[in-house]
């Protein structure tokens, strides 16, 4: 399987408790860690990412949670349920939050502001 380019200077730490880690579950966790450099353009110095089951709990018996490891406080995130998958969206969307909150939304500092732009050049 292969990395993420942009991984690649980030120490990453992938921990499953209780269960065996697959590759697709992998993948997934690798590709939501890629989607957060979209939020904080800045050196990403660690990502640990904790996925766990609890062998007694009947109903949300899955916890992942995620630090991620940049200057300064660390932002994590963490929630519990019944699917890995829409448990790490969950994270990924608090964390987004966290580092936009915390660094301002850089997926915007791209777009023109209304009033430069050419009302003709729309036509």
């Amino acid at each position: 399987m292969q990395q993420d380019p942009n991984l690649d200077t980030i120490r990453l730490d992938i921990e499953a408790v209780g269960f065996t880690l697959d590759d697709g579950l992998r993948a997934f966790v690798l590709e939501t860690l890629s989607k957060l450099q979209r939020f904080y353009k800045g050196d990403v110095i660690t990502a640990e990412v904790y996925l766990k089951v609890e062998p007694n709990q009947r109903t949300n018996d899955k916890h992942v949670g995620i630090k991620y490891g940049v200057p300064g406080n660390d932002v994590y995130a963490d929630d519990s349920g019944d699917n890995w998958y829409e448990l790490i969206n969950s994270v990924e969307a608090k964390l987004q939050r966290q580092l936009e909150k915390r660094f301002g939304n850089h997926t915007n500092a791209n777009r023109a502001n209304i009033d430069e732009i050419d009302p003709a050049s729309l036509a």
